[in-house]
C-alpha cells in the first residue's frame, strides 16, 4: 500500500490559480504521484474542476460574510436592511419646490367680489424647463381674505413639483406584518398622509419621528425600503402603536415626483383658475430648489451609522450634521459649528448652515424657522440652535501661461479659452460646497494639462467679500470675515501703495464725495478719496484688519449709498497663502467675471529668442 506523505492545503488562497496550484502541491506530495506530469494529463483536468468549484464557494462564502455587515454589504437590499437594524430609514426621492407671490386680480364668483379665496390642495401649476414641461402643484389648502379693494395675494405659496397619487387598502388583520407598499419607486416620502376609516370614522395618522413617544394608542404609520426598491408604511401592533382594526379603510395619499429635477425653474403659468379666476400674475418668485435622487447606498452607509451614533440626540457637531440629512434631505452641503468656533465667540449656541442646491445658497425663511424649531426640540437645553445664511467668498483668478506655438494648431484666443473653461471646471468640481479647500497646485496643474502645447502657468489669486451695506440712516459698524491669514510680510507693507486691500466706492451721509478703503500694512484700514491720480486720505484710523485672523472692521458709520448701485461693498484682499480654505458657512465661488486669462507664445520654446535675451516672465505676485 502507498504511503502518504504528510503535506498541508492553503486554505487561505480563494483565486483559482492558487487554489489549482495548492491542490497540485498536495497531490505531488503523495507517494503515489510522486514526479507525475500534470500538464496536459487528464488528472489535471479534475484537479480544474475541483479548483473552479472551491472557487465558486469561496467567491459565494465570502460574499455572503460581506453582505452581512453594513460597511462591506453591496447589494442594496442588504444595506437597506442592515441599516434599518440601526433604526435608519433611507431617504426617498425629494421633490424641487420654489415659493411664490401670487395675485389674483378683480375676482369675481357668481358675478360679485367674494369675501375670500381658497387655493386647494393639488392645484396645479406649470413650468417650461430645459424645454420639458412639469407640474407643480401645492400640497396645502390655503384660503385668504383681500389685501387691498378687489385684490387677493397668496404670499409665500409653496409649490411642489409632482403629481398627487392616492392608494386605498383594506386592512386584513388575519395577515402577520401586513405592509402597504406605493407602487411608483418616484415618491417622496415626506408628503405622505395617510387617513383610516373606522366605521364611518375618518382620523388621520401621522409619520412616526420619534419612536420614544410612541405609546399603545399611538395613531402612526412607519416607513421603510423594502425588497424590490419601493417604500411601504406599516402599523403598529398594539404595543408600539396602535393597531387598525379588521376591515378598515386605509387611505394613502402620496406625491410623486419626476425622476429628473427641475431645480432653478423659476417662470411658472396656473394651469387651472382660482375658483374661476384666471387673471393672475406671479412675483417675488423663489426658484425652485432641495430637488434630490433618492440615496445610494454608499450615502445610506454614511448616514445610517452616523443616525445610530446620534440617538436621536443632538449633543456634538457630528450628531446635528447627521440629523441636518434628515430633516432636510434636499441639502447640497452642510456646515455645522459650536459658538465657541464661531466670530465673535458666543458661548452656548450651535450654528447651522445649509446650502438646498446649486440653485440657491440659502433656505427660505419658513424653512429657517421649521428646523431651528425642529433642532430645538432635540438640542441639550443650554445649548440654542442659529440658521445662519451661507457667505461667498469669491476666488479672483489670474491666469498667465506660457505655450508652445508649434506644437499646436490652436490660435492663443482658443488657447485661452480652454483656460478659462479649466477654471470653471475646476470651480465646480471641487469648491461646491462647505468645507472646501482651493489648491493652487491642483489648478495649476489643470492648467497645465489643457493642452499639449501649455508649457507652465502663473497663477495669482485673490479673495473678495460683497458686503451689504445699511443705508436706512442708522450708523452702522462692519465686520468682514475671511477665514484665511492676509498677506503681510512685515509692517509698513506697501503702505504707500495702498497695502493689500481694496474696496468699490462708497459715499456716507453729508458728503458727495466719493470715498474707498484700503491698509497701511500695520493693522490699520483708511478712508480715502481719489483727487486725479492721487489718493488723499480723509481717516487714517477707519478701522482695523487682522492679517493673521484674516478680518476687515470697520468703524461705525452711516452709509447713504455705493457705487455698485446696490447698496454693497466689495472688499478684496490678498491672502498669505495660495491655498483657501472654507470656514464655517463660506462657500468658495470662482465666476466667470472673476477670471483674467492671458497666453503668451514662449519664445524660448519656439526658437525665436537665443539665450534667454529679451524673454518676459510673469508676476508671481499680484
Amino acid at each position: 500500500m502507498a504511503t502518504v506523505k504528510s503535506s498541508n492545503i492553503n486554505i487561505t488562497d480563494l483565486d483559482f490559480d492558487q487554489v489549482e496550484a495548492s491542490l497540485k502541491e498536495y497531490l505531488k506530495g503523495q507517494t503515489i504521484l510522486k514526479d507525475y506530469n500534470f500538464e496536459g494529463s487528464n488528472l489535471s483536468i479534475l484537479v480544474d474542476l475541483l479548483a473552479y468549484s472551491a472557487h465558486i464557494s469561496a467567491f459565494n462564502a465570502n460574499m455572503i460574510a460581506s453582505e452581512m455587515f453594513l460597511d462591506t454589504a453591496q447589494i442594496r437590499k442588504n444595506v437597506v436592511s442592515r441599516a434599518k437594524e440601526l433604526g435608519y430609514t433611507p431617504s426617498s426621492r425629494t421633490a424641487s419646490k420654489a415659493t411664490v407671490d401670487l395675485t389674483v386680480n378683480s375676482p369675481k364668483v357668481a358675478g360679485n367680489t367674494p369675501n375670500s379665496l381658497t387655493i386647494l390642495r393639488g392645484h396645479e401649476f406649470h413650468t417650461i424647463f430645459d424645454g420639458t414641461s412639469y407640474t407643480y402643484i401645492t400640497l396645502d389648502n390655503k384660503t385668504i381674505t383681500p389685501t387691498a379693494g378687489s385684490t387677493f395675494l397668496f404670499d409665500n405659496l409653496e409649490l411642489t413639483q409632482g403629481r398627487l397619487t392616492t392608494d386605498i387598502y383594506r386592512y386584513n388583520s388575519q395577515i402577520a406584518n401586513q405592509r402597504f407598499p406605493m407602487l411608483n419607486e418616484n415618491i417622496d416620502t415626506s408628503t405622505i398622509t395617510i387617513n383610516i376609516n373606522s366605521n364611518d370614522v375618518v382620523t388621520s395618522w401621522a409619520a412616526v419621528s420619534d419612536l420614544t413617544n410612541v405609546t399603545t394608542t399611538s395613531e402612526v404609520f412607519y416607513i421603510q425600503e423594502n425588497d424590490d426598491g419601493l417604500f411601504e408604511v406599516y402599523f403598529g401592533d398594539g404595543i408600539i402603536g396602535a393597531q387598525p382594526k379588521d376591515g378598515d379603510l386605509i387611505t394613502i395619499s402620496y406625491l410623486v415626483t419626476d425622476r429628473v429635477h427641475t431645480n432653478g425653474a423659476s417662470t411658472f403659468s396656473m394651469f387651472t383658475s382660482v375658483q374661476g379666476n384666471s387673471d393672475v400674475s406671479f412675483t417675488n418668485v423663489v426658484p425652485a430648489s432641495g430637488g434630490k435622487d433618492i440615496e445610494t447606498t454608499d450615502q445610506i452607509k454614511f448616514s445610517a451609522s452616523k443616525f445610530y451614533t446620534s440617538q436621536n440626540r443632538l449633543v456634538t457637531v457630528q450628531d446635528y450634521k447627521a440629523k441636518l440629512q434628515d430633516l432636510y434631505s434636499g441639502a447640497d452641503s452642510i456646515a455645522v459649528w459650536g459658538g465657541e468656533d464661531h466670530d465673535p465667540v458666543s458661548y452656548g449656541k450651535v450654528f447651522v448652515s445649509i446650502k438646498p442646491s446649486q440653485y440657491s445658497n440659502n433656505l427660505t425663511s419658513a424653512e429657517k424657522s421649521a428646523l431651528k424649531t425642529n433642532l430645538t426640540n432635540l438640542s441639550v437645553l443650554t445649548v440654542r440652535p442659529e440658521i445662519v445664511d451661507s457667505e461667498i467668498l469669491q476666488l479672483l483668478i489670474s491666469t498667465n501661461f506660457k505655450y508652445d506655438p508649434t506644437k499646436t494648431s490652436l490660435t492663443k484666443s482658443a488657447l485661452e479659452t480652454l483656460v478659462n473653461a479649466a477654471i470653471i471646471s475646476y470651480d465646480n468640481n471641487y469648491l461646491s460646497g462647505f468645507d472646501t479647500l482651493f489648491r493652487h497646485s491642483q489648478l495649476t496643474g489643470s492648467i497645465d494639462g489643457v493642452e499639449t502645447s501649455v508649457l507652465s502657468n502663473i497663477t495669482t489669486i485673490k479673495l473678495r467679500k460683497n458686503v451689504a451695506g445699511t443705508v436706512d440712516g442708522t450708523a452702522k459698524a462692519y465686520d468682514i470675515v475671511f477665514g484665511n491669514a492676509l498677506y503681510n510680510p512685515h509692517a509698513d507693507h506697501n503702505k504707500v501703495g495702498g497695502g493689500i486691500l481694496t474696496t468699490t466706492g462708497f459715499f456716507v451721509s453729508g458728503d458727495e464725495t466719493e470715498y474707498f478703503f484700503d491698509d497701511d500694512g500695520s493693522g490699520n484700514v483708511r478712508k480715502f478719496y481719489v483727487s486725479g491720480s492721487t489718493r488723499v486720505y480723509k481717516d487714517n484710523t477707519a478701522g482695523t484688519i487682522d492679517y493673521a485672523n484674516g478680518k476687515v472692521s470697520v468703524n461705525s458709520m452711516t452709509l447713504l449709498s455705493t457705487s455698485n448701485g446696490d447698496n454693497s461693498i466689495d472688499f478684496t484682499v490678498l491672502p498669505d497663502s495660495n491655498d483657501v480654505i472654507s470656514s464655517r458657512n463660506q462657500l468658495l465661488d470662482i465666476t466667470a467675471a472673476a477670471i483674467s486669462v492671458t497666453g503668451t507664445a514662449d519664445t524660448v520654446a519656439s526658437g525665436e529668442t537665443s539665450a534667454g535675451v529679451g524673454y518676459t516672465t510673469s508676476s508671481s505676485y499680484s
